[in-house]
């Protein structure tokens, strides 16, 4: 499958490294909420916590759909990006489960799935309904 972004492949694996490194900031401010003394909760906190929980949602399920589509290429995102995996790391952990690739291979199956990531992105036009 051959995946054609708008923009060069430089800017689209940019955007979608961006996006998935974004994970880690939403898992802050979704865990904000439960160390704060339930008094002073706002309802803006509550929506904030609510659209971090969303967006922490939105990045699983897209990771989720690049392992659909390949499994060893989702895998490695979901090391790499959320859970801040070196390469090194990345490679053991994909031994252990049985898949034995290089560090070239690793690099270029991150890539394959950071296009398919950015293809994966929902635009800022996306309306959410509940």
């Amino acid at each position: 499958m051959s995946i054609i972004p708008t923009i060069d492949d430089k800017e689209a694996v940019k955007i979608a490294k961006t996006y998935l490194k974004q994970y880690h900031d939403y898992s802050l401010i979704a865990k904000r909420l439960s160390f704060m003394n339930a008094e002073y909760i706002t309802t803006k906190d509550k929506s904030t916590h609510s659209m971090a929980l969303y967006e922490l949602k939105e990045r699983e399920n897209i990771v989720s759909k690049v392992k659909q589509h390949d499994l060893t290429s989702g895998m490695i995102v979901e090391y790499r990006f959320i859970n801040s995996y070196s390469v090194i790391q990345t490679l053991e952990q994909l031994q252990q489960q049985g898949m034995k690739i290089s560090e070239r291979t690793l690099h270029n199956k991150q890539h394959e799935a950071l296009l398919l990531m950015y293809s994966l992105i929902p635009d800022k036009d996306t309306k959410l309904i509940k």
